[in-house]
């Protein structure tokens, strides 16, 4: 069995349906309007005061890729930096195709890959599986054991983190997330004014995404938030 046929199967199994990516909303703008996702080196080099970077460090060293998170967002890191935005504070969770998790160039990191300066980033099979352990040493040195009914779906530490080359192109955003309907109406309205065409992919509002104490419960218990399509 191949790398590629290994993780696929293996999704399969654990019903990964999707990566997730977030971004601030006014970062969607740019997204839309140019038809790609796109990596923090192609961004540089584009040198766009309007597109405001997640991570401005990015430790992990891997500039050309894009940061990602298995089938729910790394709600601790997206916790922090929500905090850390005094003026914008909407932001959107992009569902990307699981087919990058087994896609060429794609590498895995079991916990945050900005850890250890990105020493412990692994490519293939070995990379995949090291999210999935049965403990992993996160941050501030805490194991996280996964217990017998955390989510197949779901990585043994929540920060772990998959790395996709970039771009990523607009057809490979399967939906997106927001907090609320408000929200949503919001954001159509904007797309609207500015003339850009909205996406034609689901959005849902799941607020539980966004709540990193709830998500973390939801995923140790067993259970998939609600997500409501609107």
């Amino acid at each position: 069995m191949t790398v590629h046929e290994g993780i696929l199967s293996d999704c399969a199994n654990r019903g990964i349906t999707r990566l997730c990516h977030f971004t601030p909303s006014r970062n969607l703008i740019h997204v839309l309007a140019s038809g790609y996702l796109k990596d923090r080196e192609t961004l540089d080099m584009e040198a766009r005061d309007e597109v405001n970077p997640t991570d401005e460090y990015r430790r992990d060293g891997h500039l050309d890729k894009i940061c990602c998170s298995v089938e729910y967002p790394n709600s601790h890191y997206l916790d922090i930096v929500t905090k850390r935005e005094l003026i914008f504070h909407d932001w959107v969770i992009l569902f990307i195709d699981p087919m990058m998790l087994w896609s060429p160039g794609t590498l895995f990191c079991p916990r945050n890959a900005a850890a250890e300066n990105g020493s412990l980033i692994a490519e293939g099979w070995q990379g995949y599986e090291s999210m999935f352990a049965p403990h992993v040493q996160g941050a501030g040195g805490r194991v996280f054991r996964r217990g017998a009914s955390h989510l197949s779906c779901s990585p043994t530490d929540l920060q772990a983190e998959v790395l996709v080359p970039g771009p990523i192109p607009l057809d490979a955003i399967r939906g997106m997330a927001m907090r609320t309907e408000r929200q949503a109406h919001t954001e159509r309205a904007r797309w609207d004014t500015l003339g850009l065409t909205p996406p034609t992919v689901p959005t849902v509002i799941a607020p539980v995404l966004f709540d990193k104490m709830a998500l973390t419960q939801h995923i140790w218990t067993g259970r998939r938030p609600t997500e409501t399509a609107v």
